[in-house]
């Protein structure tokens, strides 16, 4: 899809870049891809911190959790027995 993509649009785009007065002509397909590649990687630098963030606090919430558990089991053992629903006569 990509090289499909690239051979149709081979029309020649002139790109300038203003404050150094920097002139070139590229073709618009690769002109495209790049930005969307460029606002891929934006969008990846915009979330990543926050996903990092997340995935420390549940790796910390289940470490918790854990100690609570061991904590929990060596004070009341029979707390964390398997539950066994009451039986019913017939």
């Amino acid at each position: 899809m990509l090289v499909i993509f690239l051979l149709s649009n081979r029309g020649p785009v002139s790109l300038d870049f203003w404050p150094f007065g920097f002139l070139v002509a590229l073709p618009l397909g690769a002109v495209v891809i790049a930005v969307l590649v460029l606002g891929f990687l934006g969008g990846l630098a915009a979330h990543l911190p926050k996903r990092l963030g997340a995935h420390r606090r549940a790796k910390r919430a289940e470490k918790r959790a854990t100690e609570l558990e061991t904590r929990l089991a060596v004070q009341s053992p029979q707390l964390l027995a398997p539950y066994e629903p009451p039986r019913t006569r017939s």
